[in-house]
Order: structure tokens, then sequence, then C-alpha cells
């Protein structure tokens, strides 16, 4: 059927859409939907396809040697569904009705994760220079940034010579170029106190009262600021006394975690060093700051464990790059809007840590994403499907 050149691809990319959306496909459990797209692939005819250690399937097209490097990412892992009682459609269903397509990942990101691997594909057999690369990527939603950095060391290492790819990650930006986004960190702060019998509390040290003070002085810290991305902010998310359930006992220690939300210019060491010197000004004893532990299993057996720490990143406006993107969209009917996008993705890894030229481009709004009836516009997924593909023909240019 590829060689023949018959296929709606708009209407292909919808098709390919629901079959993503029928399986599910948690952080660590992706391995139906990689065999799904690595079949999409090879009947679309990439020019290779495979499969690499953490399960990432890649696809390649390359034209002749002139041109430049372009490299698609999308993550096939989805948040977990929740209330699915309660869903008007099921969350599995990937039914269309009311002009959209409904189910967990729809609009994060499976709509354009279809809607690239088909629009890509479209091109093949016709990419007259440079190379298109396609990452289908795991865990996204447990480590930002962890798979698609794999990726992109394995492919372009730093010391083999070749030029390294322009990177575009599929989000949800209402079909708008996200040109950077803050980044994101956990932090874990312990204090430590000693056990007594409630009864006799002057026996023991309350760990609970260590931490209320903590957490009070780290509330007082100043957020910082940035230009373009705005203020940084540092969001008590959890809280917990040891022991669990603790009845009858002054708690002996007890632990809280900060989701912070980075701009530019905040390091690893200079968050936690923050943090740290909050806590030692207010001389409160028995209390340290580090960073949250992320862990993932991917389905293929590799394990990791690295701290929750995920760089802020901007691309200047007037880069060659986004007046490249820019200009393709344009030139495709679709819109040329700009913004930078409230939420952390694989980007933080491509630009935030790695210094690649990066964007955000993708089918519907985050406001769809993460939600009971999670769903995306087709209208939407069909222009992305035209996005996706202006997008790879132009970044494939040497000037671009």
């Amino acid at each position: 059927m590829s060689g023949e050149r018959r296929i709606s691809y708009p209407g292909e990319a919808l098709r390919v859409a629901q079959e993503l959306i029928r399986v599910e496909s948690l952080s660590g459990a992706e391995r139906g939907v990689a065999d799904l797209v690595q079949a999409e692939m090879e009947m679309l005819g990439y020019d290779r396809v495979t499969r690499d250690a953490l399960g990432n399937v890649i696809g390649v097209l390359r034209g002749q040697h002139c041109g430049g490097r372009v490299l698609f990412d999308a993550h096939m892992d989805t948040v977990p569904v929740t209330e699915p009682e309660v869903w008007t459609h099921g969350p599995f269903s990937g039914e269309v009705a009311q002009g959209r397509l409904w189910g967990r990942g729809a609009a994060d990101v499976k709509g354009s994760l279809a809607a690239l691997v088909v629009a890509v594909g479209s091109l093949a057999g016709r990419l007259a220079c440079g190379e298109i690369v396609v990452a289908a990527t795991v865990g996204e939603e447990m480590i930002e940034g962890l798979a698609l950095e794999h990726v992109l060391k394995s492919m372009y290492p730093l010391d083999a010579g070749r030029d390294a790819p322009k990177v575009i990650v599929c989000e949800p930006t209402g079909l708008r170029l996200a040109i950077g986004h803050k980044g994101r960190t956990g932090l874990v702060v312990h204090a430590q106190g000693r056990a007594a019998h409630s009864s006799r509390p002057e026996e023991g040290i309350n760990a609970i009262y260590r931490m209320i003070e903590a957490v009070a002085a780290i509330r007082r810290l100043s957020p910082t600021q940035d230009e373009l991305l705005g203020r940084g902010v540092t969001e008590l998310v959890e809280i917990i006394s040891h022991p669990y359930p603790g009845t009858s006992m002054v708690p002996s220690a007890c632990q809280a975690r900060f989701d912070r939300r980075l701009v530019r210019g905040e390091t690893e060491d200079t968050v936690l060093d923050e943090m740290a010197a909050a806590v030692a000004a207010a001389a409160i004893d028995g209390v340290s700051v580090r960073y949250h532990r992320g862990r993932l299993r991917t389905y293929t057996g590799q394990e990791f464990e690295v701290d929750d720490f995920q760089p802020a990143w901007a691309q200047p406006e007037d880069s060659a790059l986004v007046r490249a993107a820019r200009s393709a969209l344009r030139d495709a009917g679709l819109s040329d809007e700009v913004f930078t996008a409230p939420y952390c993705t694989n980007a933080s890894a491509a630009a935030g840590r790695l210094g690649l030229p990066c964007l955000l481009y993708g089918a519907d709004q985050v406001t769809d994403a993460h939600i009971v009836d999670e769903s995306v516009s087709t209208e939407d997924l069909a222009a992305a499907w035209e996005g996706y593909r202006a997008l790879a023909l132009r970044l494939t240019n040497n000037d671009a």
C-alpha cells in the first residue's frame, strides 16, 4: 500500500491514533504501543526502523547528503486512568464523537504521535535532502528527558563529528510553537526527631514541629524571576510523618516533598544550596534537603534511578530555527504564533541539558491532558499532520 501511495494520510493519522489509544501504555509498559508504531513506520516505508535498549522506537528517513537533520520526539506513555466509571467515552475506546477523538493519551500525546509518524511517512521516497528522525520514546511521564537524551547521545555522540539535529518535541501546544518552558524538580526535606510516648512528649523531639519550621523557612524564599518564563514556583505537595499511623507516639521523623518550577540560570547546585541555606538560616536542627530520586524500569528491563531535575530553556525568538519553523507553518496555511509553555517536557533534555535548538509543537491544549474524558480535536490532528510535514521539509534545509 505504501508503495502505491494511495493512503489518505490525515485519515490514516486518525486511524493510527485510535489504535494507540486502545492500548494502555503506562510508563514502563509501552510495548504494545511500540509494536504498533514500529509496524506503522515499516508499512509507510521509513528507510530504517529500529528499537533501542530502552524500548524507544526510532524511524529514519534519509535524502541525499545535502541538507540538515531534524529529530521529532513524541512519548508513548500516559498517566493512569482515574475514575473510569465517570468517563463519558471509555478511556480506551478511541471513539470519535463531537469532532473529537476520546481516550487516555489522546491529547498527551498519542494523537500527535500518530500525526507525526504518518506525516513523516508520507515523505518516504520523496525526501530530497537531509535526515528526518522520529523517536517514539518511553517513560516521559515518570522522568522527563531520560529516554530522549539516550536517543540523542546514541545517534549524535559529541565526539563523532556529526552535525547535531534540530529537535521538535510533540506536546499539546494548541498548534502554536513553544519556544521554551520552565524546568521542574522535586526536593525532599527530611526532619529527624526522637520517638517518645505521646503522654510524655518532653521525652522526645517531635519531627513534625521541626518540619513546620522548615516549611515556613522555605516559603519565605523569594521566587527567581525570568523576563521570558516568569517567576519560579516552589510548592509543598506532600508531607508524611513516621511512624504512620502514629497513635500514642511522638513522631521520630517527618518527610516533605516540594515541587519546584525552575527558570533559566537555576542549576542543580544553586537550587539545592538555596533550599539548604534557608533551613540553615532558620537554625533548625535535624533537617536536611536532597533531590527526589526518579525511578523508571522500562518494558525492556532497563532500570534507572536519577535525581529529579529538569532544567529550564528558551529558544531566541529571532533564531534561525524559530524563523524557519514559523515560515514553514505560514506557508502551510497554519498559525505561526509563538509562546512559552507552562509545563515541563522531554525538551528539558534536548535544550536544557544538551543545548540543542528545540521547539514544541502539537495538537490541542494541555488543559485537555491528564483529565477525565481526555480528548483531542480531529481537526487539530489533521492540522498537526500538515504542520509536522511542513516542519520536516523546511528544517532539513541547510539554512534552517
